[in-house]
Parts: structure tokens; C-alpha cells; sequence
């Protein structure tokens, strides 16, 4: 029997193309809650997306809205990426670059995933970035060496401290357990992604353990547990 014909992710990005080839989710969001309920913000953002699919000729399938007073959870964000993930369109739309990731690291991991994936990324207001997986803005390899640079920063950091604790001859007790982070990886694998995944995004975007390690799938794990241990279903995807 003949092996299927290019790598998994080029086989993934083919099957995604089939249901969502010309299909976008927009993906908007404000600070406030104010902002988010008096609908003149959103309303704004949701007609340059609108416009932006009228000029390039794509389709707005829908429109996921983040409403969040804190700059580090993008619950609408997860879901859009699943979405897509799964098929329902080919990429993201969204009213700037600036807009969609919590910071640079998360921008960077953002883009460098959508590369990964194949996954199109376009900005009403800065137009494509990334198409189908190829760069379209020249900036964008900058931001992730930048990135980079600041992850090995992040990294660097926190190795540097723990030394001066065991120095001073402290124990190393265990870290306030980082609710937000343990509830994000319990949203993530109610979506169907995989502990190393959730493992590979935390490190990619700078989280360390309360030891200053690096997360591992079966720290994520532990963490879905203390929250859900029904979104670890036994023999469920891993």
C-alpha cells in the first residue's frame, strides 16, 4: 500500500484547505469591560474586519471578541486557533498585529506557529503577515529573533536566581501555584490539544515552573488535574 504523499503538517494544512480555503475568523478584543459592553470599540473593529475581508476577497465567517481588564489570557484567542485548527477556516483576521498577542514572546510563538501549521494570518490595518504559512511582512523575522533573544533572557534570569537562593542556603519550598496558567492548560485540553503541545507553548512563550524548570507534559498534567481531571480523560488524547 502507497504511503501518503508529503509530511503530516502538509497533509494537515491540504485536509484544513478543503473546508476553510478562503474562510476567516475575525478576532477582536478590548481592555475594559466598559469598552466591551458600551459596543462602540467593537463595533469599530468589527467593520474594518469586515472591510478588510471585502478587499481580499475572503470570507468572515465569524467573530470571536476578548473582553479582558488583564493582558495575559486570550481565552477568545485559544478558541479561534482551535477553530481553525480544526477546519473551519484557513486563518485569522484581526484589526492589528499589536493586537493579538499578550506580549512579544507570545506574538512571536503566534507567528512562528501559524508558519508551523500553514495557517494564514491577516491585519485590516497592516494587511497579510502571514499566508498559508509563508511570511508576508519582512518585519516578522525580527520580532521572533527578538523574541528569542528574550526568551534565552527570561531563561537566563531565573536560572541566576535560584542560584543566589541555594547559595544562601534556602530551601527551594514550592511557588503559589499559578492559577491562570492551570486554568488556561485545562481550556486547552478541553479543546483537544496535546500535553506536549500545551508544554511546548508555555515554554516557547517564557513560563517556567516554581523550580525554574521548563514545563514537561506531565507537569501540565498535574496542573489540569488540580482543575478538572475530567479534561484528562483516561486512554483521551495526550
Amino acid at each position: 500500500m502507497a504511503r501518503p504523499r508529503g509530511s503530516a503538517k502538509q497533509r494537515e494544512q491540504e485536509q484544513r484547505m478543503l473546508t476553510g480555503a478562503g474562510r476567516f475568523i475575525g478576532y477582536i478584543r478590548v481592555s475594559t469591560v466598559d469598552q466591551g459592553t458600551n459596543g462602540h470599540s467593537l463595533d469599530g473593529q468589527r467593520a474594518r474586519l469586515q472591510e478588510a475581508a471585502d478587499r481580499e476577497g475572503v470570507e468572515l465567517v465569524d467573530v470571536v471578541c476578548d473582553v479582558k481588564s488583564g493582558a495575559k489570557q486570550r481565552d477568545g484567542l485559544d478558541e479561534v486557533w482551535a477553530r481553525v485548527l480544526a477546519g473551519e477556516a484557513e486563518g485569522i483576521l484581526f484589526p492589528k498585529l499589536d493586537r493579538v498577542g499578550r506580549s512579544q514572546i507570545h506574538l512571536a510563538t503566534l507567528v512562528e506557529q501559524a508558519r508551523d501549521r500553514g495557517v494564514s494570518l491577516l491585519s485590516s490595518d497592516e494587511g497579510w503577515q502571514v499566508q498559508r504559512g509563508e511570511l508576508c511582512n519582512e518585519a516578522l523575522p525580527f520580532l521572533i529573533a527578538l523574541a528569542q533573544v528574550e526568551r534565552e533572557r527570561i531563561s537566563r534570569r531565573t536560572r541566576e536566581g535560584l542560584a543566589v537562593v541555594k547559595a544562601s542556603g534556602k530551601k527551594l519550598g514550592h511557588a503559589a501555584r499559578n492559577t491562570e496558567l492551570q486554568e488556561r492548560a485545562t481550556n486547552l485540553r478541553r479543546q483537544g490539544k496535546t500535553l506536549q503541545a500545551i508544554a511546548d507553548t508555555f515554554n516557547e512563550e517564557g513560563h517556567r515552573t516554581a523550580t525554574g524548570a521548563e514545563y514537561k507534559p506531565t507537569t501540565v498534567a498535574r496542573m489540569v488535574n488540580r482543575v478538572d481531571p475530567a479534561a484528562n480523560p483516561e486512554g483521551g488524547y495526550r
